[in-house]
Parts: C-alpha cells; sequence; structure tokens
C-alpha cells in the first residue's frame, strides 16, 4: 500500500495535512486563522492597556506562517519562494504602492479634514506624533517609523492575505473571489487603526467614514493583488504595501508637523 504522505495530492497540497485534518479544507483554515490573528490585534491596539508587545507577536506570527502551515508545494503557489523577481517589478509594484499611499492620504484630508473622522488623524494619534515631535524632528519621525512600516507588517500582512488566503479561495473558487475576500478581509483589519474607537463609556464605530476606509482599503488590497498576479511572486505584493505605508507616512508627517 502507497504512503498517503506521498501521494500526488498531498505533494502539490497548499496546506500541511495537519491543518486540514483539523479544520477542514484550506479555505476555511484560511479563514479561521485571520479570525484569531484579528482578534489578538484588536485586542491588542483597542485595549486600554496598548499591548503593543501582543501587537508584535501577532506581526511575528503572521512571518511564521508559511513554515506553520504550508507544505513545500504551498510555498511555491503564494510565490514565496519565487526567484522571478525583476528589480522591474518590484519598482512598479512599489510605484502603484505609493500612488496608492498619497490618494488614500489625499482623500482622507479632502472629505475630512482635521476631524476625527479623517484616517490620518487615526494614524498621528496611533503613532503618537505630538508626543514625538517635541523629541525628534520630522525626518527623525520617519526614520523612526520606517523601518516597522517597511518590514513589519507588509511581510506579514501580504504572506496572510495575498498569499494564504488568496491561494486558498482560488482554489476552493476562482481568482476573482479570492481578490474579493483577501482585500474585503485586509481591510477590515484595518478598522483597529480607524473606525473602531474606545474610551471609558465603551466602544464606538465611526460608520460613515470607516465605511469608506474599508472601500478603499480594499481597492488598495486588490491593486496589492494585481502586483502579486503579474509578477507570480508575493515579494512584489510585499513591495507595494512598504511603499504604500511610507508613503501615508511621509504625507501624514509632512502635513502634521508644518
Amino acid at each position: 500500500m502507497s504512503d498517503p504522505a506521498q501521494s500526488p495530492a498531498s505533494e502539490t497540497a497548499l496546506l500541511k495535512p495537519i491543518w486540514t485534518a483539523l479544520l477542514g479544507p484550506p479555505w476555511v483554515v484560511s479563514v479561521v486563522v485571520f479570525v484569531v490573528l484579528a482578534a489578538v490585534r484588536f485586542f491588542a491596539i483597542l485595549s486600554p492597556y496598548a499591548l503593543q508587545e501582543l501587537y508584535l507577536m501577532q506581526t511575528m506570527a503572521m512571518w511564521a506562517l508559511p513554515f506553520i502551515l504550508l507544505t513545500s508545494s504551498g510555498r511555491r503557489k503564494i510565490g514565496f519562494t519565487e526567484r522571478g523577481v525583476t528589480p522591474a517589478s518590484v519598482v512598479v509594484s512599489a510605484a502603484a504602492g505609493a500612488a496608492c499611499g498619497l490618494v488614500f492620504f489625499a482623500l482622507g484630508m479632502a472629505m475630512f479634514g482635521n476631524t476625527p473622522d479623517n484616517w490620518c488623524i487615526s494614524i498621528r494619534n496611533y503613532l503618537h506624533f505630538d508626543e514625538m515631535r517635541g523629541l525628534l524632528s520630522p525626518a527623525g519621525l520617519f526614520a523612526a517609523y520606517s523601518l516597522p512600516a517597511t518590514f513589519l507588517n507588509p511581510v506579514g500582512e501580504e504572506i496572510l492575505f495575498r498569499g494564504i488566503i488568496q491561494q486558498a479561495f482560488t482554489e476552493r473558487f476562482n481568482a476573482v473571489v479570492a481578490t474579493l475576500v483577501s482585500s474585503s478581509l485586509f481591510a477590515l483589519v484595518y478598522l483597529s487603526l480607524h473606525g473602531i474607537w474606545s474610551d471609558a463609556a465603551g466602544y464606538h464605530l465611526r460608520a460613515l467614514s470607516a465605511a469608506i476606509a474599508v472601500v478603499l482599503m480594499t481597492g488598495v488590497g486588490a491593486v496589492f493583488t494585481l502586483c502579486r498576479t503579474r509578477s507570480g511572486t508575493i515579494w512584489t505584493a510585499m513591495a507595494a504595501h512598504a511603499a504604500f505605508n511610507l508613503a501615508l507616512l511621509a504625507a501624514t508627517i509632512h502635513h502634521f508637523t508644518r
């Protein structure tokens, strides 16, 4: 009798057999992973204790997903080990991401100005610009925040959203459904930074601006997906995501430290 572990199906599987045995098909596993990591992120950010260490642990967990969840074939499928990335594809993806970041900033300022409904204000508050600007120059602020903006979230989130979720839903449904799901879930995570907020009276929702931000971030996620599918590697999506963060960060720092 042949060893099931060596069957052709297992050799091309996205996930390691233990996860599908425990939780079900890959698309279900990807949703479970999303729910767990999103819950940790929301708790870390919205908790009155400001649990930045927990937030960092959540990010590191996303970094580890290719080795915890995926087979070697799965890592190839999501483009994690793709060697075909070219300088041109990285530059084009980064330019697309930066353009998205500047548009996102401009729309926030144009629609909501210096009000709490502006997601740029939420970013300023989350990063404690007002406190930090007394210690650092605008260039120093950008330098302090640029490293995590480039390497922390862009790597982990692209592995989860454009990698695992996108591939799992593509295999179960199709690429269009997968892009809609992965981009929408990506956008919903950012409600932890803007849209949902808490004070002594409890939790609140800025419904209008949150809805607009989710729609815009869904579109941004779709751009990241396009970068990945056109190049065949997830590294271009990471480049686009990093450039988005850096452009949005630079525009926000420039505006609020003038």
